[in-house]
């Protein structure tokens, strides 16, 4: 089976922005998730990112961001609804569960689907993604089980979270072999900044690299670029705000090559300032590093700012601050990407 074209109920193709929401209901309260839901759902086919697991570390924390938008989303009515394209993620497992923290057994992913349903107050999810692969499984099992819950009506298509590409090669020609539907979309860590999975104690995670970013281009899949603005790394070092970035994230960002990304990134913004042009927000560099890419790319914009959510949200609006190809080659030179994947 060809891969679907994802839409909404309503028909809409998805946008290229999705909200992500894994702080609503906590980080960022009740009251602010719904503006900033509201003001995104206004736009055709605006997308929902969240997932089970959500601030499950945090006191009282756990299905938060899934009830908030549940809340929302029933205040807001059925028609609204079926013009969101929603997506939600399922089975990751605690760290050292197993190697890629994933249970995906048919019994867990059909458990945590249900409760997703139950917090999220809907019939069906446009997108379930799951969050972490399990490489011990069969393939075939888990996509038999992604295919029996479309044919059910409860998920409408279905996408994996930090699985690797030589992993998505196996699943794609499994599918394809038997006329079912294959995976829509790929879920990693993808952004102007490099990451290092191997500093973040989690081995599960998986970044974009040059290995990755060939198959993804072969297979035209889309791909959901999370942690797309690496924390605020690259605003912080910009804003000369360095001690202000936790621990956490100087351990998977502050590497030689974003250190020089952001050295780069400075001299080009003065340059302009120097020329009197705009200079572009470290946001939207990263947002033009994803759209740019030579497939398929949904940006996820976090954070409780609803200027920038808008601002990148209607980025053909904002051709200032848009990216030359002079300027991609300068600041790309370490060669992860060619000049070439950014003529779009």
């Amino acid at each position: 089976m060809e891969r679907p074209e994802m839409r909404t109920v309503s028909g809409a193709l998805p946008g290229r922005v999705a909200l992500g929401t894994m702080l609503f209901g906590t980080g960022i309260e009740e009251e602010k998730a719904f503006s900033l839901l509201k003001a995104h759902a206004c736009r055709p086919g605006a997308q929902i990112d969240t997932a089970r697991s959500y601030a499950s570390w945090l006191p009282g924390g756990a299905g938060k961001s899934e009830m908030t938008i549940g809340k929302w989303l029933e205040k807001a009515g059925r028609e609204c609804r079926e013009q969101i394209f929603l997506g939600t993620k399922g089975c990751l497992m605690p760290r050292g569960y197993n190697s890629t923290r994933g249970d995906l057994s048919p019994e867990r992913i059909r458990n945590e689907l249900e409760e997703s349903l139950e917090a999220l107050r809907t019939d069906y999810i446009d997108l379930y993604w799951l969050h972490r692969d399990e490489e011990g499984r069969d393939a075939g099992e888990i996509l038999e089980t992604m295919n029996c819950l479309v044919r059910e009506g409860k998920i409408r298509y279905f996408g994996v979270s930090n699985w690797k590409a030589s992993r998505i090669l196996e699943a794609d020609a499994w599918t394809k072999a038997r006329g079912l539907q294959p995976i829509s979309a790929s879920q990693i860590q993808f952004g102007f900044g490099v990451c290092t999975p191997e500093r973040w104690g989690d081995q599960s995670v998986v970044c974009m690299d040059s290995r990755e970013y060939a198959v993804y281009r072969r297979l035209q899949m889309s791909v959901y670029a999370y942690s797309a603005q690496s924390e605020g790394y690259f605003a912080r070092i910009l804003s000369g705000e360095k001690e202000k970035l936790s621990e956490g994230t100087l351990a998977k960002y502050d590497s030689s090559v974003n250190q020089i990304r952001a050295r780069k990134l400075k001299e080009l913004r003065e340059l302009r300032r120097n020329e009197g042009r705009p200079c572009p927000p470290p946001e939207f560099v990263s947002l033009e590093c994803c759209l740019r890419a030579p497939f398929p790319v949904v940006f996820i914009h976090g954070g409780s700012n609803m200027d920038r959510l808008i601002s990148v949200t209607e980025r053909e609006r904002n051709p200032e601050n848009r990216i030359s190809i002079e300027d991609w080659a300068y600041l790309l030179q370490d060669g992860d990407f060619g000049e070439d994947d950014f003529r779009a």
